[in-house]
């Protein structure tokens, strides 16, 4: 093969490399991005269940 044919051969390599690069990079945020959701998920549904608990104890404490 011709030095040419490897050069080329080469920057071809280096470009899908490169492609394969950003790809990953844009998965690896996107898994990122998710954890992040399901851990706002979670921190809402603690922040919805404690005040559903202080209401509960609100309600039981007021006279009727």
């Amino acid at each position: 093969q011709s030095p040419a044919r490897t050069l080329v051969h080469a920057a071809g390599d280096a470009g899908r490399a490169r492609m394969l690069a950003d790809e990953a990079t844009a998965d690896a945020q996107v898994a990122e991005m998710r954890a992040q959701s399901v851990r706002a998920g979670k921190a809402a549904r603690e922040s919805q269940d404690a005040a559903r608990v202080l209401r509960e104890e609100i309600d039981r404490k007021t006279p009727r």
